[in-house]
């Protein structure tokens, strides 16, 4: 299963989903996670700097916390300007068949790698905070998605109640993630927020939503 997580509004929680799903799922199956944003918020999520030589995608991986992580690099930049999105949406998919799960974080736009990612998708799923830009974006993905033939579920972030829009190929399901300190302080340190939670705290109230979370992916 291929689930790219996108949203075209940046500090969304984009990457923190992409980061933490894949996390929380790889406790009980095979994942991979790609990072398909050349900023590679997702690759400094676990500690990795991007690398400034090119790679095919799924040319280059790291394992951590039982993650495949696949950090972004600089050809990452080459076909966001100048690739086909049909090449794109089928290395991602050859990529696919050696997991269980392969999570996609994508840049915050519609552009090349955003849209192969969606395309090459199982699942799309989409952070939401309650703010007008927000909501405005879900809708322009909202019409990109309709355009394309798929449908994505959204979740609310960064607050403690589910929001609702009544939107035709976005789905608004009832988790919603609230603000922590931890997603920062994690992030700092280049780990996972629910698994610095675990071994800082020894708790799980950030994995188990994360955990909720993953169950509507699998539904």
């Amino acid at each position: 299963m291929i689930v790219t997580v996108i949203n075209q509004k940046g500090g969304v929680g984009k990457t923190t989903t992409a980061v933490n799903l894949a996390y929380i799922m790889a406790k009980d199956k095979n994942v991979g996670l790609l990072d398909m944003d050349p900023e590679g918020g997702t690759s400094f999520s676990f500690g990795i700097r991007r690398d400034k030589r090119e790679f095919p995608i799924g040319g280059k991986s790291v394992n951590i916390f039982n993650v495949e992580v696949f950090p972004a690099h600089l050809g990452l930049l080459k076909l966001e300007l100048g690739g086909e999105v049909e090449d794109v949406v089928k290395e991602i998919k050859a990529l696919g068949k050696d997991y269980d799960v392969l999570v996609i974080d994508t840049p915050p736009n519609l552009g090349t790698l955003a849209v192969a990612s969606m395309i090459a998708a199982d699942k799309v799923i989409s952070p939401v905070t309650p703010q007008p830009l927000a909501m405005e974006a879900v809708r322009n993905l909202d019409s990109r998605l309709q355009s394309l033939g798929k449908s994505a579920s959204a979740f609310t972030n960064m607050s403690k109640k589910a929001v609702e829009l009544e939107l035709k190929s976005v789905k608004f399901v009832h988790v919603a993630i609230p603000p922590s300190k931890l997603f920062s302080e994690s992030s700092r340190l280049g780990v996972p927020a629910s698994r610095y939670e675990e071994v800082r705290f020894k708790k799980a109230r950030i994995g188990k939503l994360y955990e909720e979370l993953g169950k509507v992916v699998l539904e």
